[in-house]
């Protein structure tokens, strides 16, 4: 069962520890997070997108927790960062307002 703190513990995770093992799970951690605060990816599953709707509007610093481990992410490599595109713009937006 998916809930705030399993997606800070996940997101917290890459930032301590950046690597591909620590990485998915943040991504998919991030993408709840941007979903949540109404900015959902175009690739979310519907078990996702569902798991967003009902849970309301993240805390902030969840938001702020998906960024930087994002970035941590980003810093992988180059395939990295180019997949994380789109979702660090989502959530950069979501940091700004």
């Amino acid at each position: 069962m998916m809930d705030w703190d399993s997606l800070r513990d996940a997101l917290g995770a890459a930032c301590d520890e950046p690597n591909d093992e620590t990485a998915e799970p943040a991504v998919r951690a991030a993408e709840l997070v941007a979903a949540t605060a109404g900015e959902p990816g175009d690739n979310l599953s519907d078990e996702d997108r569902a798991w967003a709707e009902i849970h309301g509007l993240p805390p902030v610093e969840l938001v702020e927790l998906a960024c930087r481990s994002m970035k941590d992410v980003a810093a992988l490599s180059a395939e990295w960062h180019d997949r994380l595109n789109d979702l660090r713009f989502r959530l950069g937006d979501i940091a700004a307002g």
